[in-house]
């Protein structure tokens, strides 16, 4: 058994004895306030003596519920964590080298402009750093919450919008010009994914950009 998994095992107790004690405690003054508020009906003079003395009560139940609420909450954030590292461990890909591929590849994106290939594929990438397909596909997934090609387009896009706002009517260029230029292969691929990224077409781009 790892470590992980002790530790878990104790979370895990602690966290259920804390719950049979808080749900005792609740029950028990449920119970006694019931029994106060019909005592109270028939013996008011002396109600406000048996409402004092469960206060110290009162006021330990919700400690404990706080207490409860942030053992509820440290177990998911550990549990998030050790799934986290669990995927990383299965995949032989560290959470450390992920990052530093992350790195790696924003720099052969900016420098090298990789986006403006139209036959660039995930295999390529792989190949530039050095690691297998799966590894570039989690790099990718993991670091940035995008597919590999929704990466690629991201960069593709914000080309295009700094192309659009530089004079392009000025110039005799279409927006298919532009599209190619930038890495897509038509105008209806490049048109799908300019709307997807910015919500708007390239043409509404440009009007709100003059």
């Amino acid at each position: 058994m790892s470590l992980w998994d002790y530790t878990h095992f104790f979370q895990k107790n602690k966290v259920e004895l804390f719950t049979k004690s808080f749900i005792s405690l609740f029950l028990f003054l449920f119970g006694y306030t019931l029994f106060l508020i019909f005592y109270s009906w028939s013996n008011f003079e002396d109600s406000f003596l048996l409402f004092a003395v469960p206060l110290p009560f009162y006021l330990i139940a919700t400690c404990l519920l706080l207490k409860y609420r942030h053992l509820l909450k440290t177990k998911s954030q550990r549990s998030v964590a050790h799934t986290k590292q669990d995927k990383y461990e299965k995949t032989g890909l560290s959470e450390a080298f992920s990052q530093e591929l992350k790195e790696k590849l924003e720099d052969l994106m900016d420098t090298q402009k990789l986006y403006l290939n139209h036959e660039l594929r995930l295999d390529d990438i792989a190949n530039m750093l050095n690691i297998s397909r799966h590894h570039a596909s989690q790099v990718i997934n993991e670091n940035f919450n995008m597919s590999f090609y929704d990466y690629i387009n991201t960069y593709r896009i914000e080309e295009a919008k700094n192309k659009l706002c530089n004079n392009f009517k000025k110039s005799s260029e279409s927006i298919s010009d532009i599209a190619y230029q930038c890495g897509f292969n038509n105008r209806v691929s490049f048109y799908k994914a300019f709307k997807k990224r910015t919500k708007i077409t390239p043409k509404e781009f440009m009007q709100n950009a003059a």
